[in-house]
């Protein structure tokens, strides 16, 4: 018999998941409503809809998706998900959470640069360094997190 990896079983579900799984999970939860095996099979283009039942069975055996009377699944309410709550879905993709905060900063940065004459005055210094330091970190992060989600 061979040994019981217990550091698998530590990771998140998510970090668990096969590629295949990974895509239907996040089709699923881009969509923002249950899905039909066919139209599933489609949208990913599968080989044959055998093929995501598969994945859409192994999705509700770990808790992450259920499935309705009509025979379509979805994504679980209570599904634990960990770091996929810090991503907005959209139909085409996802967006890190994050994004919103770099737009942000780097408007304010923007909005400072073009209304504040620039002299070498140490409050024009220190808050240019510190928006720039700031927009810096969030557009970091925001790449990242959605190369994290594409699994690079």
């Amino acid at each position: 018999m061979p040994p019981v990896d217990h550091k698998k079983d530590e990771l998140p579900i998510a970090f668990q998941l096969g590629a295949t799984t990974w895509r239907v999970l996040l089709s699923l939860l881009s969509n923002r409503g249950a899905m039909g095996v066919r139209e599933l099979s489609n949208k990913l283009s599968l080989s044959s809809p055998s093929v995501a039942l598969y994945h859409l069975e192994k999705l509700v055996n770990l808790g992450l998706a259920s499935k309705s009377a009509s025979g379509e699944y979805y994504i679980r309410d209570d599904a634990d998900l960990g770091f996929l709550d810090n991503y907005l879905f959209f139909e085409h993709g996802a967006l890190p959470r994050m994004a919103f905060y770099a737009v942000f900063i780097t408007g304010l940065l923007l909005v400072y640069a073009v209304t504040v004459p620039f002299d070498f005055g140490a409050h024009n210094v220190y808050a240019l360094v510190i928006a720039l330091a700031a927009s810096s970190f969030f557009w970091l992060e925001v790449h990242r997190s959605r190369r994290l989600l594409r699994g690079q």
